[in-house]
C-alpha cells in the first residue's frame, strides 16, 4: 500500500489482488469529527471488480466506527431491517439448515438477526461487534445475551470460531478496508466444511435514474459488490458458493445479495470478469441528477437538516454564496452533536428555535418523511409562534418549491418517498465493522 491524496492509502484490488486500476470517481466527503472520509472510485482492470482504492487507513476507519457509530444507539429495528432479517431467515429455512447449528453473527450490531433466528427456532447464538454498547442494547432489546465487543480481526481472540457452524457476514463486507485479509484470516480460523451466510447491497440494483444518486457511495462503503464479483471472491480465498438469491428492497431502488458459502480449503477457483455496465450508467445517471438538485439549495440565509453521507457529500459541492448562506446544521443523532461536519459545528434539532423564519433544507434522501415528522412534532411542543412548520415533499425531478407556515420553511434537497412506508424511510441500517 502506498500514501494517497487523501492522506490514505491505495490498495490492490481486494477481490483478485490485482494492483492495475481504473480511476471512476472522487468521492469527496466533508471532514466528520475531524475526520475525512474522501475517496476514489476506482475499476480493477483486470477482474473489473469495483472499490475504493485510495482511501483513508484502517485505524481512521476503526476511529470513524468508534466515535461516530450508530449502530447500538437505534431505539428499534426499521422496517426495512425486518425485511431483510426475514429474508435472511427464510434463505437459511430454504436451504434446510439445521436448527441446532452453533451460529456467530460477525458485525451483529443490537442483535436483530440473532433474534430473528432466535424466533425461527434456531437456539445457539453468539454476536460480535465493534459497537461499545451493542451488548447492552441487545439486552434491552430483545433479552439476549452473549453479545461481545470487538472487531473481525480481533474475532479469533475473543471466540472459539473452530467450534462454530454458520457465521453471518450480514452488511459487513462492504465495510471493511482490509477485506482480502480479514476475511481470508476468518475463513482459515474456521473448521473445514463450515458455513458462511453473506447479505451485502447488490450492484445490480444501483439505479441510474432512481433512488439517491450517488448514495450507495457513502462514507462507510467500500467494496461494491454484484454475485459475479462475490463469488470470484469466495473462490479465490477457498470458499464454494452453495446459493444465492436476490432481494429488492421496496421503494428504495436498492437490494440486497444473499449467499450461502462453505469454506473448502484447496486450490483456489477462477475468476470471471465482471461487466462494467451497471457501474458506469449509475455514475452517470447520479451525476446528472445532482447538478438538479443543486440548483435547489437557497440562495438566502438556511439551516441544513442532516449531517450524514447526504450531506457530508453536499457540502463541497455549494458555491461561495450558498456556503456563505449555510448558518447552521443540525441532526437527530446524539453521537454527532458537538462534532464539526465541515466547517459547522452539529447542533440537536432543537436548536432550530435560535433561526426563526429561516428555511431548513432536509438533506437526506430516505428519512425526509420521518425528519418532516419530527420537527412538525417539535414544533408543535414550542411556544414560540414562528416556529409552526409546513412541509411539501418533492421527487428529485419534481419542481422545487417551498411550503411556508407561520415563519419556518422547510424545503427538501432530494426525495424519492412516493412508494415507501413511513418507517421504510428511515433506510437501511446496515451494521458496520471495522
Amino acid at each position: 500500500m502506498q500514501m494517497n491524496t487523501y492522506g490514505g492509502v491505495k490498495r490492490a484490488c481486494p477481490v483478485c489482488g490485482a494492483a492495475s486500476v481504473a480511476p471512476l470517481y472522487a468521492n469527496s466527503l466533508a471532514p466528520l469529527g475531524g475526520l475525512d472520509m474522501s475517496y476514489e472510485l476506482a475499476r480493477c482492470t483486470v477482474c473489473g471488480f469495483h472499490f475504493a482504492h485510495a482511501l483513508p487507513d484502517e485505524a481512521q476507519y476503526l476511529r470513524y466506527y468508534r466515535e461516530l457509530s450508530k449502530y447500538d444507539s437505534q431505539p428499534s429495528v426499521s422496517a426495512i431491517d425486518r425485511e431483510r432479517n426475514a429474508a435472511a431467515v427464510d434463505f437459511c429455512l430454504q436451504h434446510k439448515l439445521a436448527k441446532n447449528l452453533r451460529i456467530l453473527d460477525l458485525g451483529c450490531g443490537f442483535g436483530a438477526l440473532l433474534a430473528a433466528l432466535r424466533a425461527a427456532g434456531f437456539g445457539s447464538l453468539q454476536g460480535l461487534d465493534p459497537a461499545p454498547h451493542s451488548g447492552r442494547q441487545a439486552r434491552a432489546l430483545f433479552g439476549l445475551d452473549g453479545i461481545a465487543q470487538g472487531t473481525l480481526a480481533q474475532a479469533h481472540e475473543v471466540l472459539n470460531l473452530h467450534e462454530v457452524d454458520l457465521v453471518c457476514l450480514m452488511a459487513v463486507l462492504e465495510h471493511l478496508p482490509c477485506l482480502r485479509r480479514d476475511l481470508g484470516r476468518l475463513l482459515q480460523q474456521l473448521r473445514p466444511g463450515a458455513l458462511l451466510l453473506l447479505e451485502v447491497p447488490a450492484l445490480e440494483f444501483f439505479a441510474a435514474h432512481e433512488g439517491e444518486p450517488f448514495g450507495e457511495l457513502s462514507i462507510e462503503h467500500i467494496q461494491f459488490f454484484s454475485a459475479a464479483s462475490l463469488r470470484n471472491l469466495l473462490s479465490s480465498l477457498g470458499a464454494v458458493v452453495l446459493g444465492q438469491t436476490l432481494l429488492p428492497l421496496a421503494g428504495l431502488h436498492l437490494g440486497s445479495l444473499f449467499v450461502l458459502a462453505q469454506t473448502a480449503p484447496g486450490v483456489p477457483g477462477s475468476i470471471q470478469a465482471e461487466s462494467p455496465a451497471q457501474m458506469d450508467a449509475y455514475l452517470a445517471g447520479s451525476a446528472q441528477r445532482w447538478n438538479v438538485a443543486l440548483q435547489r439549495v437557497p440562495d438566502q440565509p438556511f439551516v441544513l437538516y442532516g449531517a450524514g453521507s447526504h450531506s457530508a457529500r453536499l457540502l463541497p459541492r455549494l458555491d461561495g454564496a450558498q456556503r456563505r448562506s449555510l448558518l447552521a446544521i443540525v441532526d437527530g443523532n446524539a453521537n454527532l452533536h458537538g462534532k464539526r461536519l465541515g466547517a459547522w459545528t452539529v447542533e440537536p434539532p432543537e436548536a432550530l428555535s435560535k433561526y426563526p423564519g429561516l428555511p431548513v433544507l432536509i438533506s437526506s434522501y430516505r428519512s425526509e418523511l420521518q425528519i418532516a415528522r419530527s420537527l412538525r412534532y417539535m414544533s408543535s411542543n414550542l411556544s414560540r409562534p414562528q416556529a409552526a412548520i409546513g412541509c411539501v415533499m418533492l421527487r428529485v425531478r419534481a419542481a422545487f418549491c417551498t411550503s411556508v407556515r407561520s415563519g419556518l420553511r422547510v424545503t427538501v434537497l432530494m426525495s424519492d418517498q412516493s412508494r415507501v412506508g413511513p418507517d421504510q424511510r428511515r433506510g437501511l441500517s446496515s451494521r458496520a465493522w471495522a
